[in-house]
């Protein structure tokens, strides 16, 4: 199986006030099941810590601790995986979006999880927090990895 995480399932790694950041983490950098995201993550990463620290969660030695986490678990021989947005990606994604209600770039990481799919035997399974993210990949036939309940 090869676990494709969104960006809400990275950051509750990441960040320690979120519901799920023990076990999550644990899935995610500690597991043995391969982790993967699209490289989308990168940015609304960036985003995400930029807000926690504007909210008041996190503060700025915090949010460069954060950073460099992830930026060493992303690298060629980090935990975890990037796979690259191609021309195929924003495809699949445009064809996402018409069929069902979703945001553009949770198109985008549902058309990387897909794409990832179609060129693997593994089972790939979408790991998110995001409970809109989560009915759409349902939806599109992606199936999602179990999370505890808070």
């Amino acid at each position: 199986m090869i676990i494709f995480a969104d960006t809400s399932a990275i950051g509750s790694a990441y960040l320690g006030d979120e519901a799920h950041r023990r076990w999550i983490s644990d899935v995610i950098l500690d597991g043995p099941d391969p982790v993967v995201i699209s490289e989308l993550a990168d940015v609304e990463f960036a985003s995400l810590l930029v807000r926690a620290k504007s909210d008041g969660r996190i503060n700025a030695s915090e949010m460069a601790g954060c950073l460099a986490a992830y930026k060493e678990h992303t690298a060629d021989d980090g935990p975890i995986g990037v796979v690259p947005i191609t021309h195929d990606s924003f495809s699949r994604a445009q064809q996402f979006v018409l069929q069902v209600s979703i945001r553009t770039h949770d198109a985008l990481h549902l058309a990387s999880a897909q794409l990832l799919a179609d060129t693997n035997d593994d089972n790939v399974v979408v790991l998110t927090l995001d409970r809109r993210q989560a009915v759409a990949a349902q939806a599109l036939g992606l199936a999602l990895y179990d999370v505890p309940a808070k």
